[in-house]
């Protein structure tokens, strides 16, 4: 543990921004030469994919924070999120965009890398906690008996979302970061600066990483058996209303790239994984992130709506109402004669 602070942020910040040399020395010629490989077509797509989903997250959370939709503890949890989402966008695409064109190395950008890395790893943090926190909630949602259920009730629902944001400060203050790497476009906690790699061995991001994985994917199998289970007994068709249906559908896409992006990133780091796994497993992680404004836009008619109205100019507003209202009417229209004849 004693190594894991003398490798953290925290410890550069109070020892004058300084790296400590004794694991980050890029002193050695060898060290700050590497291997250095260049990715200028896949650097650009990382940079500009990025940036278009954070432009998206922008609308969806300016909509939802002024929306009915913040008095929801999921959507509480949904938003706190999506600012991890975007940290993980600048750290993940843009920097690694940026590094990848220039075909740069640890030693490089000592500093930015490693500040960076301890970012997005903490964003990682706690975006993994908040999407145990959402299947919690989702459970408790569809399964009023769950005594789990009162730390959602009003502004209770602050101590778990203090949890999250302690837990993501942890992850990025007090554990070793990831640095990138040019030889493989992606990020590993070894820079290759030191002949000792087991110094580089990030226990908690690996414990983080496949507890919250499996935790996750068994609260929705637990929803999914559970949701069966109640359409089979229960003498109302609608099990779930609209609402939930849409929440549990957002919530599962969601966690379900986050867990994908964690088993396939705790398996690269310990074992042998081919150039191209690694980029399609970095791509699964971009996202985990990116997905969720996706998501917001497309199935979360609220959101969906009130960037709709924020984006559109209001005369073209009223020219879309008016032809959605016709189209309707001539729908309506047709079903009425159908219904008669």
């Amino acid at each position: 543990m004693s190594k894991d602070f003398e490798m953290s942020l925290f410890f550069v910040i109070t020892h004058g921004f300084i790296l400590n040399q004794d694991y980050y020395n890029c002193t050695d010629p060898e060290a700050i030469q590497g291997t250095r490989i260049k990715w200028p077509y896949l650097g650009w797509y990382f940079i500009i994919s990025g940036g278009f989903f954070i432009i998206l997250f922008i609308p969806c959370i300016i909509v939802g924070l002024r929306s009915e939709l913040i008095k929801s503890s999921c959507y509480k949890i949904m938003f706190l999120s999506s600012s991890f989402d975007i940290l993980q966008l600048i750290a993940g695409s843009l920097a690694t965009g940026f590094y990848g064109i220039q075909g740069s190395n640890f030693c490089d950008f000592p500093k930015s890398i490693f500040s960076l890395g301890a970012i997005g790893c903490g964003a990682w943090f706690g975006g993994c906690i908040s999407c145990v926190t959402l299947a919690i909630n989702r459970c408790c949602d569809i399964d009023p008996n769950l005594k789990l259920r009162w730390i959602f009730n009003g502004n209770k629902v602050y101590v778990p979302l203090f949890l999250i944001m302690f837990y993501a400060s942890c992850g990025a203050l007090f554990t070793k970061p990831p640095l990138f790497r040019s030889d493989y476009m992606s990020w590993f906690f070894d820079p290759r600066v030191n002949n000792h790699p087991e110094f580089y061995t990030n226990m908690l991001f690996t414990m983080n990483n496949c507890l919250v994985s499996i935790f996750t994917t068994s609260c929705y199998v637990y929803l999914c058996i559970l949701l069966r289970y109640k359409s089979r007994h229960s003498t109302n068709s609608n099990v779930i209303n609209k609402t939930q249906k849409q929440v549990f559908l957002q919530s599962v896409i969601i966690c379900s790239f986050n867990a994908v992006a964690a088993y396939t990133y705790v398996y690269m780091q310990y074992f042998y994984t081919p150039p191209v796994a690694i980029i399609l497993g970095h791509i699964t992680w971009q996202l985990s992130n990116g997905s969720v404004s996706i998501v917001y836009l497309t199935l979360n008619g609220t959101i969906k709506r009130g960037v709709y109205k924020m984006i559109i100019p209001k005369k073209f507003q009223k020219v879309t109402m008016v032809h959605n209202s016709v189209s309707r009417m001539m729908t309506r229209s047709t079903v009425d004669v159908i219904v008669r004849f």
